[in-house]
């Protein structure tokens, strides 16, 4: 069950900054995701400002899921998987098909998922940023 819990919260966690000092409450988490997020993918404002609130509503609903499914581990990574499906959509729907292609890969690089076939982002783009 922990393995999971850190699964997702790697996942979750996929831009935040590398500083030893992590942010511990889920307004200030969100906030570092976005940040690097925006960086890494050069988010315009209005981006930034809705990826911090999916960011916000997932890291909520994870903390969330923690309390409500302690006891059923089955039960909690069924909501972790489902919140993380949610949270690639939501994202999805703001970002340009090149910044989310950027992200998934930044993403998978960083989960570990075996590369199938040629970059998603294709070339230079994707290679630029390395977190």
């Amino acid at each position: 069950m922990k393995q999971l819990v850190l699964l997702f919260a790697l996942a979750l966690a996929t831009y935040t900054s590398q500083a030893q000092n992590t942010p511990t409450t889920p307004e200030a988490r969100a906030q570092a995701m976005t940040t690097t997020m925006t960086q890494h993918l050069r988010l315009s404002g209005a981006q930034a400002a809705k990826v911090r609130e999916i960011n916000l509503a997932s890291i909520q609903q994870l903390e969330k899921a923690k309390v409500d499914h302690k006891a059923n581990p089955r039960q909690l990574k069924a909501t972790i998987d489902l919140i993380g499906a949610t949270r690639l959509e939501s994202l999805k729907a703001v970002l340009t098909p090149v910044q989310f292609a950027q992200y998934q890969k930044q993403r998978e690089k960083k989960l570990g998922v075996p590369q199938e076939g040629g970059p998603l982002g294709g070339g230079r783009a994707a290679e630029e940023y390395s977190n």
